[in-house]
């Protein structure tokens, strides 16, 4: 059996079901065939067979050959192939499948962009030879009649092919042209088409031609593919681009074609146009555009207004908005010309069809962008121009308040049971347009005078009394979106507190179970966007805390996200309005248990209102004054440790846990909350309380047995972690407790004395649960004590130093757990700037054995420790410099002592990287301790960085012995200066050997 019977019986089992099992294996068989010399004999073979399937893997085989073996074929063999393939396309007959048509296209524009023999003259070779049902020689077009008339003879299935194939030529040099400058070559051969092109399309588009909606269709995705091509490619060649463009008019006219399958293509056209490639539209085609959207479709879209699902109607509704958001500008600027108002008229009548949007209403999505575009320009100009100097500020500011008007009660959302029944797609539809309304709605306030906050204020108290809670939450949602461009004027300050001074929470709250989730939502980001007014009118705090509090209560478990959103939303309130709740503090702390027992209260309320408590205990005026509002949220915490102690103790190990973690959880909230506000915001509102807090009376009274009895107590709570089963979470609420307190500049309830810390990272070892938590505060425990007012405490650093060490020595190869690795790196790097002397003071194995690891990162493939590892040693040869060493505190082995003994394994490390191991990326982090070396310490660095450059190990064959004494005397001449990172990267290129130079 030869190859080719070979492919024909593959494809005939592809094909068969019986034989779907083996599928891949027939595939493989296939491919071998077709990747072979036999190739181009199977795929002849293939085509020649009646079966239609078959005929299309003969096509397929020819464009995998001609993909792989283009570089193969002569100018005959090029030339015999490309009358094979045209052959083979005028052959068929009969209405063969379209796939068939497809492939055959594709097979040939595959031939146009790969052959070596260029192909002139393409598309009229086509056409001829499908007038004469034979392939016509190029020598012999010239004795053939004008395309032009020859097209007037084609049958309906010729003309058909002959215009698919001028579009999938067009595709395929299009998408040939993002592949590379080796494809350029082909503009040109492509651009001598456009004439025959623009001709086969003149005489589809033309009115007088009977032709099926088929072609039709294919003619406007042809002329489609044309332009794409042209506009990205021959802006500076008129006439080609002229020739495509007197097209445009005829295609203008199949906008109003009867079949929708050539109207909606041809909609799809001219949006796209109007949106990428408006500058390909003459002025006569946009005055026809005008008068059509104006005049034509405006009316037939304003005339199924009761329907705007009717996909046509969509489609024009896309049409009329890019038309709009083209011309915006001249919109505005020329609002008083007839064909202005009449477009805003329009676009304005498009928004007030009946139903919702998304599920009754399609046209309003697309419509909708026009008025964002329309309000952004409003604005900008508004921005960049004096007020008074914008004679149509007045008109246009209108228009915008009628399309606020119109949109608010389209903005109302259906009962929940009627949303129930919604597709997904429309209740994401649906959310979008909620979305760009918000953003349309705050470009609009950004515009003077639109009044827009009390407008929608008036509104709802006026809605208020009539307790329709879905209009109340449109709303309430406007209000919400103009939040960001809101200034505090007199206006708009006495608006707020209209409405927030008015019965709003209070009826929310009493109307609990008519109220929808969605309005008591909508409350809530009114009081998270609004807090900064709510801060600066304190007696507006009681009724929404209040709200927020019933929420919390009384929201059931099946709705525990709305109640979750309540604690959020009441710590964010508490923590911004901290000291005007102080008064209410014992309020606050009473209506606590009732919040927490509530059907759907969960942990992550209780730490939200345990971090909002704490928040308005740290804005009391005294220490004294803090100690019992927060011994009682202590209490609240040591309660729930007990009784996850007592559930231990009774087996429930689960429980146990849970109840252990969120306790602690809790715990790590309040030391959030009770933080000192940072010392770089500036509270504009402060009576400079803070500023005039005696740092003394702070110290004394958390240093004297009362504070110090509060900080044991949470020092307890913290020790739970030890009895816990599975301690994970545990463990990292346990080290944000301590770091809670590492981050204070000042003494507080967690700013426990240094050997608390000490103890608990003491206990570490690298099996102990979230070990990287507990290493991340290590590292915070060196900042804190690296602060120019903390002592030098040298024992308790290095009984951290020695448990880090340990975790370093028991985690072994720094691969197996880079993430814990960095974290080490990272506390060495610290220890190394502040406390030099704890680092070099154990026995000369462990510092060694310190190194080592530091360098077995630099040696990893991971990124990040990479860098950070050359980092560290970098810092370390700055300060081993003779010229800094005398500012060291003393150390136990002088910094110089410890690199004389490691420059050898650093120097290997830094050459074998540089030699090929590291990745481009990695380069510049390499030359950071390389020029430290060559800079402090010369002498050592000639030494070893010439030994391991002629290292039996070195990972590159690509260079000399030559090649690497001039790359160490570069570097080594250079001193550390900056050009090494030049020579560097020139002699990794070079060790690689896949590229020829870095960049």
């Amino acid at each position: 059996m030869s190859a080719a019977e070979q492919a024909i019986e593959l494809v005939r089992r592809l094909n068969d079901p019986r034989f779907a099992a083996g599928a891949s294996q027939i595939s493989r068989e296939l491919q071998e065939i077709q990747l072979s010399d036999h190739g181009w004999a199977a795929a002849d073979a293939m085509l020649d067979h009646a079966d239609a399937n078959i005929k299309f893997y003969g096509a397929l085989t020819l464009q995998i050959k001609l993909n792989k073996d283009r570089s193969t074929l002569n100018e005959q063999a090029a030339a015999e192939l490309r009358s094979r393939l045209v052959l083979w396309f005028v052959s068929l007959r009969d209405l063969p499948p379209k796939l068939i048509i497809d492939k055959l296209c594709s097979t040939m524009a595959t031939y146009f962009i790969q052959t070596p023999l260029p192909w002139t003259q393409t598309v009229r070779q086509v056409i001829c030879s499908l007038y004469a049902s034979d392939v016509v020689p190029h020598d012999m077009l010239s004795s053939y009649p004008d395309t032009s008339q020859i097209i007037g003879e084609l049958s309906g299935l010729r003309l058909f092919m002959a215009v698919r194939f001028c579009r999938v030529l067009a595709e395929d040099v299009q998408n040939s042209s993002t592949l590379g400058p080796q494809y350029y070559h082909l503009d040109s051969i492509f651009k001598s088409n456009t004439t025959d092109s623009a001709i086969l399309m003149t005489f589809v588009f033309n009115p007088s031609t009977r032709c099926s909606p088929e072609i039709a269709v294919e003619a406007v995705n042809c002329f489609s593919a044309w332009v794409a091509y042209s506009f990205a490619h021959w802006n500076t060649d008129p006439v080609a681009l002229q020739l495509l463009q007197n097209l445009t008019p005829m295609a203008i006219q199949h906008l109003l074609h009867r079949e929708q399958d050539v109207r909606d293509p041809t909609v799809e056209f001219f949006v796209n146009t109007l949106e990428y490639r408006s500058k390909f539209l003459q002025k006569n085609d946009l005055e026809s555009l005008s008068l059509l959207v104006r005049k034509t479709i405006g009316p037939q879209c304003l005339a199924q207004r009761p329907n705007f699902l009717n996909p046509a109607i969509v489609a024009f509704s896309k049409l009329v908005t890019a038309y709009g958001k083209l011309i915006v500008k001249d919109l505005i600027s020329e609002r008083n010309r007839e064909s202005s108002q009449e477009i805003i008229d329009l676009l304005q009548q498009l928004l007030t069809a009946p139903g919702y949007p998304a599920e009754d209403d399609q046209v309003i999505l697309n419509v909708t962008e026009f008025w964002i575009e329309f309000a952004e320009q409003i604005a900008d100009t508004v921005m960049d121009s004096p007020e008074d100097e914008i004679t149509f500020l007045a008109v246009v500011r209108t228009d915008l308040m009628q399309a606020v008007q119109t949109y608010i009660p389209k903005l109302q959302a259906p009962p929940p049971s009627e949303m129930s029944e919604w597709d997904e797609d429309n209740v994401d539809q649906w959310q979008f347009f909620r979305d760009n309304i918000s953003d349309f709605f705050d470009q609009v306030n950004a515009i003077p005078d639109t009044h827009l906050l009390s407008n929608m204020v008036v509104l709802a108290t006026s809605v208020l009394p009539t307790q329709n809670w879905l209009r109340l939450e449109v709303i309430i949602f406007s209000i919400n979106c103009i939040s960001d461009s809101i200034v505090l004027s007199d206006e708009n300050t006495q608006a707020l507190s209209a409405l927030i001074g008015s019965s709003l929470f209070n009826d929310i709250s009493s109307n609990d179970v008519e109220v929808p989730n969605k309005l008591k939502r909508a409350a809530m980001t009114l009081v998270d966007r609004y807090s900064s007014f709510i801060k600066k009118n304190p007696q507006f705090l009681p009724p929404v805390l209040t709200f927020l509090f019933t929420i919390l209560a009384s929201t059931p478990a099946d709705r525990v996200k709305l109640a979750d959103a309540s604690a959020r939303t009441l710590e964010q309130l508490c923590s911004s309005c901290r000291k005007s709740l102080t008064p209410h503090l014992g309020e606050l702390l009473q209506q606590c248990p009732q919040a927490l027992s509530g059907p759907s209260a969960n942990s992550y309320q209780k730490e939200k209102i345990m971090a909002a408590l704490a928040s308005i205990i740290q804005a009391l005026p005294t220490e004294e004054a803090k100690a019992a509002p927060l011994e009682s949220l202590i209490g609240v915490i040591e309660n729930d440790l007990n009784t996850a102690i007592t559930t231990l103790n009774a087996g429930n190990l689960e429980d146990s846990e849970m109840l252990g973690t969120s306790a602690l959880q809790c715990l790590a909230s309040i030391g959030k909350g009770i933080q000192a506000l940072t010392n770089d915001v500036i509270d504009v509102d402060s009576d400079d309380e803070e500023a005039n807090d005696d740092p003394a009376a702070t110290s004394n009274f958390w240093t004297s047995s009362a504070g110090v009895e509060i900080q044991n107590r949470i020092v307890q709570c913290i020790n739970i972690v030890e009895f816990l089963h599975n301690p994970g979470d545990a463990m990292d609420a346990a080290c944000a407790i301590l770091r809670a307190g590492l981050k204070e500049t000042k003494p507080g309830p967690f700013v426990f004395p240094p050997q608390a810390t000490v103890t608990f990272i003491s206990k570490a070892q690298i099996s102990t649960p979230r070990i990287e938590a507990i290493i991340g505060t290590a590292c915070s425990f060196v900042s804190n004590c690296s602060r120019k007012s903390a002592p030098h405490m040298f024992d308790e650093m290095s009984a951290v130093y020695q448990r880090v060490a340990l975790v370093m020595q028991q985690l072994g190869d720094p691969a197996n757990d880079p993430q814990l690795a960095q974290l080490c790196i990272d506390f060495l790097q610290r220890l190394l700037v502040s406390y030099i002397d704890v680092l070099l003071s154990p026995s000369d194995d462990e510092i060694a054995a310190v190194l080592q690891f530091v360098i077995n990162c630099m040696v990893g493939n991971a990124p990040m420790l990479k860098r950070n590892a050359c980092n560290f040693f970098e810092t370390l040869l700055g300060l081993a410099n003779p010229r800094t060493a005398n500012s060291l505190p003393p150390c136990r082995v002088p910094p110089l002592s410890v690199l004389s003994a490691f420059a050898g394994p650093l120097s290997q490390a830094l050459i074998f990287n540089i030699g090929g191991l590291a990745q481009r990326s990695e380069i510049e982090s390499l030359c950071k301790p390389l020029r430290a070396l060559v800079f402090s310490q010369p002498g050592l660095a000639k030494q070893h960085l010439e030994a391991s450059l002629l290292d039996p190990g070195f990972p590159s064959t690509n260079v000399g012995e030559k090649e690497k004494r001039v790359f160490a005397a570069k570097v080594l001449g250079l001193r550390g200066g900056r050009q090494t990172v030049v020579v560097v990267k020139e002699f990794w290129a070079l060790c690689k050997g896949t590229v020829t130079s870095f960049e």
